[in-house]
């Protein structure tokens, strides 16, 4: 995520993803294309059930800014969601295990990237942002399921310490139109910078 933020594009992309969503529960595949296949060129990010919350709850919060036609999209997609998420419970909890436990994997990567580069490790951080924030996003979202955490808490306090290491506070690194959506308590590794040398 960069400096800019487009409500529009944001909306779209849960819209695509909330299309493919029981298709996706219900299939193999942890992170899968939306449009365009498995084309290069294609922009719009693959859909996880990490993505998709990511973009719910924060248009949610951010619904005032939508116009009415914007909103009843969004509500019918968080609808569709919902009822997705009822009918296929334990198929989406599953997913939502999978998907920290892989992103959770390749943050391992980034630190020893930090540790043997600071300027490698400076340049990959906004990828690094963003995968935290989906697996806390799901995180949210499992307390809101009444899913069991147990077992996932202690790995991403494991994660957190090592993200901890690497970074010193500074300003919101995202688009000042999100900072309302992510306080500082609980994302606080998006007011934060890979530490330099």
């Amino acid at each position: 995520m960069s400096s800019t933020y487009s409500f529009k594009r944001d909306l779209d992309e849960l819209v695509q993803m909330g299309d493919k969503l029981g298709e996706y529960i219900l299939g193999d595949a942890l992170y899968m294309p939306v449009s365009g296949g498995f084309f290069r060129g294609s922009s719009t990010p693959q859909l996880t059930t990490g993505a998709f919350l990511l973009r719910r709850r924060r248009l949610s919060l951010l619904r005032d800014a939508l116009d009415a036609a914007a909103q009843a999209r969004l509500d019918a997609t968080i609808a569709q969601h919902d009822e997705i998420q009822r009918e296929w419970r334990l198929h989406y909890e599953k997913k939502l295990g999978q998907e920290v436990n892989s992103r959770l994997k390749m943050m391992v990567a980034f630190f020893r990237e930090c540790s043997e580069s600071p300027r490698d490790c400076a340049a990959a951080y906004p990828v690094e942002a963003m995968r935290r924030t989906i697996v806390q996003e799901i995180m949210l979202a499992m307390d809101e399921f009444a899913y069991d955490t147990r077992e996932l808490s202690p790995k991403i306090q494991h994660c957190d310490a090592g993200l901890r290491r690497h970074l010193k506070a500074g300003e919101f690194i995202w688009s000042a139109k999100l900072e309302l959506v992510y306080p500082r308590a609980i994302f606080w590794w998006l007011y934060a910078r890979p530490q330099a040398g």
